[in-house]
């Protein structure tokens, strides 16, 4: 497959959506669509199939200049970054990343929203307590909302096959409604970097629930992820204080 092509790859419930919009709205860039359900092209042995995957880029246009897709299932697989190497060795990947800690609470809100998990917030981050997974049928486990988070583990799958500069780390925290990390973002495709979009300040695939969040749970996952903050920050030679 020799073309312009990029991935948003995760982490899921760190801005993802926001992320597909800004980018879908560039008349450069054309994203994969629907944007639900993902592609999720390359978790299929079927990855070679060249006409499949075009199907989901019949709206080109003549101004499109590079091709991305977003399916967050990729970030948790080895054996996707290595197809997607195979496959499109010039690819660019692209990260975006949130506080671990909003991030595992975020994810735990999303599947308790869409009637996927019966535990309370407390079974899941202070007891522990156990699912039965088997009856599932999702592309990743639903339920890994703290393993998730161990951002520099993930990331080193993609940096085991594409090159350094092929791929962008962004910081929710510091990307959302900020029209320079926007704009960086563009360069970094090669697309028109002085492009504005109207939905910078748009909110999107927000959580709906109310619930409230203990300071033992925070303290808890805070605890949980100050080694693999640490990692991550060798990894990229990058300060994550705003984190702690």
């Amino acid at each position: 497959m020799n073309r312009n092509q990029f991935f948003i790859v995760g982490a899921q419930r760190s801005g993802t959506t926001y992320l597909y919009t800004i980018l879908d709205e560039h008349p450069e860039i054309c994203m994969a669509k629907p944007v639900k359900p993902e592609p999720k092209y390359f978790l299929t042995n079927e990855y070679n199939e060249v006409e499949y995957y075009n199907n989901f880029y019949t709206h080109k246009t003549n101004t499109t200049k590079i091709f991305g897709e977003k399916s967050t299932s990729y970030y948790e697989s080895d054996s996707v970054a290595q197809k997607i190497a195979t496959a499109m060795p010039l690819a660019k990947i692209i990260f975006i990343l949130a506080d671990p800690v909003d991030r595992a609470v975020s994810n735990y809100k999303f599947s308790f929203e869409n009637g996927l998990e019966t535990r309370s917030i407390e079974e899941v981050f202070i007891e522990n307590k156990k699912i039965n997974i088997s009856k599932y049928t999702t592309s990743v486990n639903p339920f890994n909302y703290k393993e998730r988070g161990l951002y520099y583990k993930y990331l080193e799958y993609y940096y085991t096959y594409f090159p350094k500069e092929n791929i962008k780390v962004i910081i929710k925290e510091n990307f959302i409604n900020d029209i320079k990390q926007i704009q960086s973002l563009y360069k970094f495709l090669e697309v028109d970097d002085t492009f504005i979009p109207s939905s910078i300040n748009k909110v999107v695939n927000s959580s709906k629930s109310k619930m409230k969040i203990s300071n033992e749970i925070v303290e808890s996952l805070s605890k949980y992820y100050k080694r693999p903050n640490l990692n991550l920050q060798k990894l990229l030679n990058r300060d994550f204080s705003l984190w702690q």
